[in-house]
């Protein structure tokens, strides 16, 4: 998002912006306490190293980022982008934001339920550090901080050892990591689960997943490692990459980051570089490839961050109910415009409120459920 912010920047006091583009600069100039209709390229160039100076304290002491509203544009638009505070709508006309939020909200964090195979729900929240259960062969344990480990106690590749089935679930408003028994890595976004053996059979290693899970695959070339969604499965050897399957989205999203996968759905199959994205529509499960996929933005969750680039209202706040356990309802007509940001998962919801004021709608929270109004007359 940084480098992006600064494209745009250089974009514009070289003259070579579209309009939309010019419009987020001049638009968040208009906000400032200056006079003039647009930022001058003086005032613009002048704090570019006051800026670029106070970002590393910022990355540390990010909510301090609205001490530095006086900042010529260029400067704040660079500094909000870079610490995560900032959200910009891509349209013309200054906005207002009101809400209303009678009780606040505490952002999500570590906790979710693991069901063992005899049925046994155990709260990972909850539960003492140390072991958990044997299953096997197999000794699952809760790690001092906080994660979840299967850890091979005698040989599992004992014909007379029968291979049972865990679950782990991660409610709204929760994430976790579990390391699974061949050693991977698997981080679980917000109201997810991943569904796998206790230990994993001598051909193929499989799990299936609901939800959103970041893996991290221990290399093993005799037994490929297969993830099964709803409509796909992404077969690795070993390799990093992220899975966006939540049923409420249009899109299954499968991001590599490093190695290599194959992606199939029905007849049809991608085989993915670094830095592509297969995109599976669930309208026509039709897949395709997105070869310039935003890496940072699609691993922005597992970062601690909300990152949003050319998103509607709609879109992101998807994202919100999930982490902060919430049902959204919509009144009236909802604005299209669409935004580009980042938000601290970190925050609290007032604290998420107040970096979307440029939005022209009203959020109303009570209880568990957030009221979207639409757009006001002006």
């Amino acid at each position: 998002m940084e480098k992006n912010a600064k494209i745009l920047l250089d974009k514009y006091l070289s003259g070579n912006c579209t309009p939309n583009e010019k419009a987020i600069v001049e638009q968040w100039y208009l906000q400032l306490p200056f006079e003039g209709d647009t930022p001058q390229q003086h005032r613009i160039t002048a704090t570019q190293t006051e800026v670029w100076e106070k970002l590393q304290h910022g990355r540390q002491k990010a909510k301090q980022v609205l001490l530095f509203k006086r900042i010529a544009v260029a400067a704040s638009i660079l500094l909000c982008l870079s610490v995560g505070l900032y959200l910009a709508m891509r349209n013309n006309e200054p906005q207002q934001f009101t809400v209303s939020a009678k009780n606040d909200v505490k952002p999500g964090r570590n906790k979710a339920l693991l069901t063992l195979a005899d049925g046994s729900v155990i709260d990972l929240d909850n539960a003492k550090t140390g072991q958990l259960a044997t299953q096997s062969g197999i000794v699952v344990r809760k790690t001092a901080n906080g994660k979840l480990e299967y850890i091979i106690k005698d040989n599992p590749g004992n014909a007379t050892q029968a291979i049972s089935t865990n679950v782990i679930t991660t409610p709204r408003g929760g994430q976790y990591e579990v390391t699974l028994p061949d050693g991977t890595k698997v981080w679980l976004n917000a109201a997810s689960s991943l569904k796998y053996p206790s230990s994993f059979a001598k051909n193929e290693r499989k799990v299936e997943l609901q939800g959103e899970a970041y893996f991290e695959v221990a290399k093993d070339k005799n037994r490929p490692f297969r993830v099964a969604t709803n409509q796909q499965t992404v077969e690795v050897l070993g390799t990093h990459f992220n899975i966006n399957a939540y049923s409420d989205e249009a899109q299954v999203k499968t991001t590599l980051l490093e190695g290599a996968v194959n992606v199939s759905s029905g007849t049809n199959s991608l085989k993915l570089k670094p830095g592509q994205q297969a995109l599976l529509n669930l309208a026509d499960a039709k897949l395709h490839m997105n070869p310039d996929v935003d890496v940072d933005k699609e691993m922005a969750w597992k970062n601690d961050l909300f990152a949003f680039d050319n998103d509607d209202l709609k879109t992101i706040m998807r994202q919100i109910s999930r982490w902060y356990d919430l049902d959204v309802v919509y009144q009236g007509k909802i604005t299209n415009e669409k935004y580009v940001g980042e938000i601290p998962r970190n925050s609290n919801l007032s604290e998420v409120f107040k970096i979307l004021e440029l939005n022209h709608v009203h959020i109303d929270a009570k209880g568990k459920v957030l009221t979207v109004s639409g757009s006001k007359t002006r």
